[in-house]
């Protein structure tokens, strides 16, 4: 039985280089949509602090300082509105916490909440809202370079640290952390994308071999974690017998059901090698998959995962972002979508999504409420002196016989040389055939170096805003204005035993005027961000969607048919 808890009415207010030209519009376009940037006004002053390692790598340090920048979207208070949590990456420097005041302003409460030093035995390079308890207040993990920490919820603003008692206190070097429920035991996994070998300190080293032992194929990299939640605060380590321990240079890892068996599968973007696709074996294990000339077969640099019904068929299309430099590097994204045949096919170029810059975190999400799911990028690497690139001392690097490429004393000097920065971010419209880049056309317009992009609603009015965690530098916080009349509507969902009750891992297909898409809750995909958990659906000129139906982790179906749009219905899991 359907049981509808609470509903808001808003007012309707190296190697291929294709695709769209960066924001190529030279006089903007009325696309329906635009974006104003709101961060001080919202009282949102943020920027992002780097870190400086070992002396004995100073050669590369702007390369090593280059990564950290995150933003984790939940609402930690319960009060309806979407907060924001901020990584920083320099030792002794504070992370941020922004809670959102409802009025169009946020606070920053972080050292109050008890989650703003984070960075003593470590530098925050993820953060993750998960509901790890089931208590319905969503806790804090913060991954680190050094120790990741665990913040429990205390349901009254506050926040008390777990680390050490919850077995959750990792020391690596992890770059993503995602939630799943990969053995469907009602409780909320932590899966853990690492990046250098645990036994590194990159703060005080004996070796300068620690960099990636092969440009297309290295496979030293740390290995992925993944922690089974035991239901009682405590966490296991089970990535070995569980088969999920890769040791690429993940970046960033996503979980989905890919074969629609109703088991979260994971996918590893791997820095300096083949990605890894894992299917999951009903819980009781991971099987790699590799297909030739596809998916674990590849040897770009993947840097992001995220997933969307983007072809209306029931089948959740991956995009992955490599890089590309013109004359250097042009390897290009990739759109991995499964075919008829069951074979995953590359379809990033015929899409226009191919080429982006040197990209890092994307996220799908509905830009114009038209039903079809457009795609922001971000991207850039390092931006310093304009005039003097280091992609020629790379390319030496790389083709010189006699440079031992994982001794990162072999690497020329940076100095003050750029590498891909001051870099336009893309904004993929989605037209419903193909994406095209409409960035300028509405706004979006900075070049700061970005790892992150979180799509949500921060003022419940049914628009999907956009806020940027930026490396080095301040964070933009974009504001959607909708005007060409479309509807929308926004499932908040609530799972009940067995389910988790954050409902990661949920299935819903929305049909609307004979077009069905299918979006599935996820828990925290994308490189430096975590985007509203809310699922938000665009019905373009319809008012109303004719059926909602619910697939929930724990195998229950709900469905919902003639449901009016422009609001948002917070929905408690029930049936058979």
């Amino acid at each position: 039985m359907l049981k509808i808890v609470k509903k808001w009415c808003v007012p309707f207010s190296l190697f291929l280089l294709a695709g769209c030209a960066i924001g190529d519009s030279a006089t903007p376009v009325d696309r329906g949509f635009r974006y104003e940037e709101i961060s001080v006004s919202a009282g949102i002053d943020f920027t992002h602090l780097t870190e400086t390692f070992d002396p004995k790598l100073s050669n590369i340090m702007p390369w090593l300082s280059a990564t950290g920048a995150a933003v984790a979207v939940g609402d930690y208070d319960g009060d309806g509105y979407m907060d924001l949590y901020y990584t920083n990456s320099q030792k002794n420097s504070k992370n941020k916490l922004y809670r959102n005041n409802g009025d169009g302003t946020f606070t920053e409460v972080a050292e109050e909440a008890g989650v703003a030093d984070v960075n003593v035995e470590g530098i925050s390079e993820t953060a993750l809202w998960f509901d790890m308890d089931n208590s319905g207040h969503p806790s804090l993990f913060v991954g680190a370079w050094g120790k990741s920490r665990l913040y429990k919820n205390n349901g009254d603003g506050t926040f008390t640290d777990i680390t050490d008692s919850s077995g959750a206190g990792y020391e690596g070097y992890v770059s993503k952390a995602i939630a799943l429920d990969y053995n469907r035991d009602g409780y909320l996994d932590l899966y853990l994308s690492c990046y250098f070998r645990e036994e590194h300190d990159l703060w005080n080293l004996d070796t300068t071999k620690i960099m990636h032992n092969d440009f297309e194929r290295a496979r030293n990299g740390g290995r992925n974690v993944l922690l089974r939640n035991n239901g009682d605060n405590t966490f296991t380590d089970v990535s070995k017998e569980m088969n999920v321990d890769d040791p690429g240079w993940t970046l960033a890892s996503g979980a989905a059901d890919l074969n629609g068996d109703g088991w979260p599968d994971l996918y590893n973007a791997n820095d300096f090698g083949p990605d890894t696709l894992l299917i999951n074996q009903e819980g009781q294990g991971f099987e790699a998959v590799v297909q030739k000339r596809g998916i674990g077969d590849d040897t770009f640099k993947g840097m992001n995962v995220d997933f969307a019904d983007v072809f209306h068929d029931g089948r959740l299309a991956n995009f992955v972002t490599n890089i590309s430099k013109e004359r250097y590097l042009l390897e290009g994204n990739q759109l991995w979508h499964e075919d008829e045949n069951g074979k995953y096919v590359d379809r990033a170029q015929e899409m226009g999504i191919q080429q982006s810059g040197w990209s890092w975190g994307a996220r799908f999400f509905d830009a114009d409420n038209s039903g079809n799911m457009s795609l922001m990028v971000t991207n850039g690497f390092i931006s310093a002196d304009e005039n003097e690139e280091y992609w020629f001392d790379m390319g030496t690097l790389a083709t010189t016989p006699g440079y031992i490429v994982e001794d990162a004393a072999s690497w020329p000097a940076f100095h003050n040389k750029s590498m891909s920065g001051y870099e336009s971010k893309p904004l993929y419209l989605n037209d419903g055939k193909v994406f095209t880049d409409v960035s300028k056309d509405v706004g979006i317009t900075f070049t700061e170096d970005s790892r992150g992009v979180a799509a949500v609603d921060l003022f419940n009015r049914g628009v999907n805003d956009l806020v940027f965690a930026n490396q080095g530098a301040p964070t933009k916080v974009y504001k959607s204005e909708i005007s060409n009349g479309h509807h929308w509507i926004k499932l908040d969902l609530i799972g009940t035993f067995p389910s988790n009750r954050d409902a990661v891992g949920a299935r819903v297909t929305f049909e609307v005027n004979g077009v069905k898409t299918v979006v599935e809750k996820d828990g925290g995909n994308s490189h430096g961000a975590q985007s509203d958990p809310r699922i938000h659906f665009g019905l373009g000129q319809h008012s109303k969607v004719d059926s909602i139906v619910i697939e929930w982790p724990s195998g229950r179906t709900q469905t919902l048919e003639n449901v009016e749009g422009d609001r948002i219905l917070q929905i408690e899991e029930s049936g058979d």
